[in-house]
């Protein structure tokens, strides 16, 4: 793949090849970004073009020898770190064994290049020995930040660093890749969350949101039972309810779409009959309300908050009636 096939950023990347042909490539950059959008692959495309014998200043053969061991991960003067298995951190041993090579000259290519992905999960020891090397690199040596948190990274490092933000890939970019139609809109402009999304379970995921927020919101007072039920339902497994409640959230973001006459920022296209009749049920307002707690959830989840009475909030935010019945019972029994 050449830099003319990289799909999405254009821009972003004309920048960077701009800089390769005029020979004042930086020594340090930071690639940010939501994950999967392309800036570790773009990374690699630049390295070759650095490296690449054949072609330049901007663009790479992607057959010869430098170019073919990068793409293996075997290329000497290529260096990546990142998270060990298990590690929540990029520990500083790994980033002084990094920075152990930085004064050696290339050994088959013409720069080094040292690659941190994800930047953001370097600790401060880490983030300050990399300091060091970011300070005064020699020629031949670039340094890539990749993180989908720059904020994260220390001030002191990403002022030595030149930024290049990666957006999220539009829908049109998206259809380029090919797939089902949902698979693409539930992606978010993402490649690496397409290429991993498991459509069915996805699917799964979102029939138990859609089933607990028909139940709430059109639920009687004889059926409060029921609600309670589906509350419980989508609140049993600790592993699943996150990724539950991101579900409802854009279930939610739909209808408020549909309300909007919003129809081409849909997600779940193929079951948008559903969703409008849904939507019926939904003031603007209400849905709005449902949406703060959904944030107030992410918040409690953070601090080990109780699944099902969280739950058992968001459908009685989804019916009026019901949680004024909840309300009224609640202050008889005090």
């Amino acid at each position: 793949m050449h830099f003319k096939d990289f799909i999405g950023n254009a821009k972003v990347v004309e920048r960077l090849r701009t800089k390769l042909r005029e020979s004042r490539f930086p020594h340090a950059l930071i690639f940010s970004g939501p994950d999967g959008v392309g800036k570790r692959t773009c990374a690699l495309m630049i390295a070759k073009a650095l490296n690449c014998p054949e072609s330049g200043p901007d663009d790479f053969c992607d057959r010869c020898n430098q170019c073919r061991k990068i793409d293996s991960g075997v290329h000497p003067d290529v260096l990546m770190i990142g998270l060990d298995e298990d590690a929540a951190e990029i520990k500083i041993a790994q980033v002084r064994d990094l920075l152990g090579t930085l004064g050696l000259r290339p050994l088959e290519g013409t720069h080094k290049i040292f690659i941190i992905d994800p930047a953001d999960a370097m600790n401060p020891a880490s983030a300050n020995a990399l300091l060091k090397g970011l300070e005064e690199p020699p020629e031949d040596s670039h340094f890539f930040l990749l993180s989908s948190s720059p904020q994260a990274l220390l001030l002191t490092v990403r002022s030595r660093c030149q930024s290049y933000p990666f957006a999220p890939l539009t829908l049109e970019e998206m259809r380029r890749f090919g797939g089902e139609e949902l698979a693409l809109r539930s992606s978010h402009g993402s490649i690496g969350t397409l290429k991993n999304l498991d459509l069915a379970a996805l699917r799964e995921r979102r029939e138990a949101a859609l089933d607990f927020l028909e139940t709430a919101v059109r639920a009687n007072q004889e059926q409060l039972r029921d609600v309670i039920a589906a509350s419980a339902d989508i609140a049993r497994s600790k592993n699943e309810f996150e990724p539950n409640m991101s579900m409802i959230a854009v279930v939610l973001e739909d209808l408020l779409y549909i309300q909007e006459g919003l129809e081409e920022r849909i997600v779940n296209v193929d079951v948008e009959p559903r969703l409008r009749k849904l939507a019926e049920n939904f003031s603007p307002a209400q849905l709005v309300r449902i949406a703060e707690f959904l944030r107030t959830i992410e918040v409690h989840l953070n601090n080990y908050g109780n699944r099902g009475m969280l739950t058992d909030v968001l459908a009685l935010t989804s019916n009026a009636s019901l949680a004024k019945i909840a309300n009224d019972n609640m202050g008889k029994s005090r």
